[in-house]
């Protein structure tokens, strides 16, 4: 836990809750639901800001409404010899992709992808074998999320 952390207070941790849900909330309507004057909300959040503990307030785009209706978790294994950092940088320029992470095991990745379709997802998957590199994949289809 860091010193930032350690000195929220409940009040915090709610605003902080709330904004995670609803970035886009009026000063007024956060103010209400944790019982403050919408000007002590407002500070506490750009206290809450200044601190580091938001980031950024991000749009959550449904990748339904753009044509990618198959959701999946795709593990991804690299051969000895290929630049991570390299693979990074070219799985950045996938759309498809909603977050990659480097893990520990058998897998060095995780991504999790959104495409249009399986033949999407196969058309994913190749393109990783060929441009970058990869030794081995696994994929799961996400069936429903259930946080997140």
């Amino acid at each position: 836990m860091t010193a930032e952390t350690s000195a929220l207070d409940p009040l915090d941790r709610r605003i902080i809750d709330i904004l995670r849900g609803d970035g886009r909330i009026s000063w007024r309507e956060l103010a209400d639901r944790v019982h403050l004057a919408p000007s002590s909300a407002a500070d506490r959040v750009r206290r809450l800001e200044s601190a580091g503990l938001i980031r950024g307030y991000q749009a959550r785009i449904d990748p339904r409404a753009l044509g990618r209706d198959v959701r999946a978790v795709v593990d991804v294994a690299l051969p000895p010899g290929v630049d991570p950092a390299q693979f990074e940088e070219i799985l950045r320029q996938r759309e498809e992709v909603a977050l990659a992470v480097y893990v520990t095991g058998p897998a060095d990745y995780t991504i999790i992808v959104d495409c249009a379709g399986a033949e999407g997802l196969d058309a994913f998957i190749r393109w990783l074998k060929a441009e970058g590199g990869v030794a081995r994949t696994e994929s799961k289809f996400v069936l429903r999320p259930v946080i997140g």
